[in-house]
């Protein structure tokens, strides 16, 4: 009996009105963003001020040199490496991202929204609605998409607004910027799609919320060092889009138009790679784990 009290009580956090397919999944997804804002999950709210801090910390009151960009080794080198801010925004660390909060907070949020569902059987509730399997997966998408984009394309925006505050406001730095908003969106954008997808294939995969929080952290810096050790003994560029992270990296260095570079052992190796390649390589492992995951849940719905 107390299970199915559980199960109802979760089943009445997403309630919505019968009015179309669209609305449902809308507020599915919504009611699913406020729950994991909520007091409930602590570490949450904890990872995303964290992030907030560490943004306004480094890239607001400490910020130095040009902005977006500026050439790693002067401008009257011959190599033509950039810097880019909201790239190095991404990076781990000791660089000056938050690649290692990003990845716990996507581990965390994503983690329990199909394992718990499947646990307790509550799958079968929300798929004897009138929704389908890929508007259950959108339903439960759209909460950690909108989370990842509150501490990957939002603080990147904040930055851009002070420095174009530092700027006096004037409309001709924006002219001379045309590009670096649409830039920061479409790059927040493919981070927090791509850990988000990921994330609910490891929770549809793994049944058990922390044992999922701790496959998709393991995968994302496993992947990446296993690959950065075979790229330093075959030399490969390719090499490097086996990695989550480094795929994103590249993707990253083609939005802002700037050469792709690796950080090695040694110093920094440029990276030599088509883009049809790279997006090529997205594409499958997104779409792989989009395919898995609808291929599990419809076998919960043959083992019903």
């Amino acid at each position: 009996m107390k299970e199915k009290a559980q199960v109802s009580e979760r089943f009445r956090e997403f309630k919505a009105e019968l009015t179309s397919r669209p609305s449902i999944v809308l507020g599915m997804g919504l009611r699913g963003f406020l729950r994991l804002l909520s007091l409930k999950n602590p570490w949450t709210i904890a990872l995303v001020a964290l992030i907030w801090l560490w943004t306004l910390g480094f890239y607001v009151l400490l910020s130095t040199g040009d902005y977006p960009c500026e050439n790693l080794f002067g401008d009257d080198s011959s190599e033509d490496f950039k810097r880019c801010q909201p790239l190095v925004y991404y990076n781990d660390l000791g660089l000056g991202g938050v690649r290692l909060f990003l990845v716990t907070l996507a581990a965390i949020s994503s983690s329990g929204l199909i394992a718990n569902d499947m646990t307790d059987k509550s799958i079968h509730l929300y798929l004897s609605r009138p929704i389908s399997r890929l508007d259950y997966l959108i339903a439960r998408f759209i909460p950690v998409f909108l989370l990842l984009m509150c501490v990957t394309a939002l603080p990147n925006l904040i930055v851009y607004v002070n420095q174009w505050g530092e700027a006096g406001l004037e409309f001709d730095w924006v002219k001379n910027h045309k590009w670096l908003l649409l830039d920061i969106l479409i790059l927040g954008s493919f981070y927090s799609a791509s850990y988000s997808i990921i994330g609910l294939t490891f929770s549809t995969a793994i049944n058990r919320e922390s044992w999922a929080a701790g496959a998709f952290f393991l995968f994302v810096y496993g992947s990446a060092i296993i690959v950065e050790i075979f790229y330093l003994m075959i030399g490969d560029d390719r090499v490097l889009l086996l990695s989550i992270i480094h795929l994103l990296d590249i993707i990253g260095f083609f939005i802002f138009d700037t050469q792709p570079f690796f950080t090695a052992a040694f110093g920094f190796e440029g990276i030599d790679i088509a883009d049809i390649e790279v997006f090529g390589v997205f594409i499958l492992i997104i779409g792989s784990c989009g395919i898995f995951v609808n291929w599990m849940i419809s076998q919960m719905e043959a083992n019903k």
